[in-house]
């Protein structure tokens, strides 16, 4: 057994070696370690919604049950989605490493304000950095066209959240050595066509929107957009994780990958 030892060392170091210096995996190639994600899922207070009220009657639960609920779900297909293609480290799940204690920091840290796309722009330009085209191509590819258009990104008006302690940063890589920090800073529902025969008849529409900041692990602000999915008149939880958060999930992950290129 002692002679074990050095080999089981050995494969210790080589594996903690692999996971900050290899980099990230595509749906292509999914062989390897990839750049780790802190993921933290948006602060319970940035939960809007003017549809509680009927998931609530038809999910069978409280109000403040569906909101934990789609939280949770949110969060959960966000992290499986990104799971085949990053390391991922969900502050909402991670108990073993005191991910709430961490989580609660950062809010408590947080200040929330909006922003712009002309802010976006002089951001980038104080910094020096322009957007590839592969991210340009993607933008265009989900920016709004038509009043029909299921799915769609936007860059202005977004909720960014400041993280005002000096040492939130470094701390947090000290600890989970990460490369990006994904910030789901808020989620909206709203309801359309809301008058009293089509509510009657459930004849509306949703649309589902996240806010999300993408830092990197000093704290820089790499993206900010939200991300929205016109949705049908699901009252069911679980429909509405498996028809509509599963693909903002996957509309995530796809950006991931495009601006880690």
């Amino acid at each position: 057994m002692q002679r074990l030892w050095p080999i089981l060392l050995l494969l210790c170091i080589t594996r903690v070696y692999a996971q900050t210096n290899t980099p990230l995996r595509t749906k292509e190639d999914t062989s390897g370690i990839s750049s780790k994600i802190l993921l933290v899922p948006f602060q319970p207070m940035m939960y809007f919604s003017d549809a509680d009220q009927d998931l609530s009657r038809f999910s069978k639960m409280g109000e403040p049950q569906i909101r934990n609920e789609l939280r949770n779900q949110l969060d959960l297909n966000i992290y499986h989605q990104l799971l085949p293609a990053f390391d991922v480290v969900d502050l909402l799940r991670a108990n073993s490493l005191d991910g709430e204690k961490d989580l609660n920091r950062i809010y408590a840290c947080t200040r929330y304000t909006l922003y712009s796309s002309k802010q976006k722009k002089a951001y980038m330009e104080e910094k020096g950095k322009e957007e590839t085209s592969r991210v340009k191509a993607f933008l265009e590819k989900y920016s709004r066209k038509s009043k029909d258009q299921t799915f769609w990104i936007c860059d202005s008006a977004v909720m960014l959240g400041m993280l005002t302690e000096r040492e939130i940063f470094p701390y947090l890589f000290r600890k989970y050595n990460h490369q990006y920090i994904l910030f789901i800073t808020q989620f909206e529902i709203g309801t359309s066509n809301k008058n009293t025969i089509e509510w009657l008849k459930q004849d509306y529409k949703r649309e589902y929107t996240i806010h999300y900041n993408l830092f990197d692990k000093t704290g820089d602000l790499l993206r900010a957009e939200t991300l929205t999915i016109k949705a049908g008149p699901e009252n069911n939880v679980k429909q509405i994780a498996d028809l509509y958060l599963r693909v903002i999930g996957a509309r995530l992950k796809e950006i991931m990958i495009v601006a880690e290129k």
